[in-house]
């Protein structure tokens, strides 16, 4: 199998928005909502989507399935078409998350990732856990 895609497909992974995506807004409005002081977009190494102000806590919002949240996707099971492309790119990318993590905890960061299902279907649950992450002895990296 061919691990090349075809033009309209890479034309169209190219329009995929990386920073400002509607995932991000919802978590936004959960944190405008908790009264939550945050920065956008902070220039930092792994691009976290949000760092909360007067703490070491990054928030990242990821995609279930750009990050390789679901086990047909990553198994290759989901694609008909390029299937070993996509299983080494979504490989990759969890790779590279797992590296971040790392990376931005030995710099004293506690680190948070939000899955998209989480963010845009249940609300409370996030709203739990950012709760607890920002209670005094709840910032430990999830």
């Amino acid at each position: 199998m061919s691990t090349r895609t075809c033009k309209s497909v890479s034309n169209r992974m190219k329009k995929v928005k990386r920073c400002n995506t509607g995932l991000e807004s919802s978590m936004e409005k959960l944190l405008v909502s908790l009264k939550i002081k945050y920065e956008k977009q902070p220039r930092i190494k792994g691009h976290p989507d949000f760092r909360i102000k007067g703490k070491n806590i990054l928030i990242f919002c990821d995609s279930s399935f750009w990050h390789g949240r679901r086990p047909r996707e990553i198994s290759g099971l989901a694609f008909k078409r390029n299937r070993l492309f996509w299983v080494k790119k979504l490989t990759e990318n969890k790779s590279r998350d797992l590296r971040t993590n790392r990376f931005l905890r030995r710099s004293g960061w506690s680190v948070h990732r939000f899955l998209d299902t989480d963010i845009m279907k249940n609300k409370q649950k996030v709203e739990r856990r950012l709760k607890r992450i920002l209670s005094p002895n709840g910032a430990r990296a999830i």
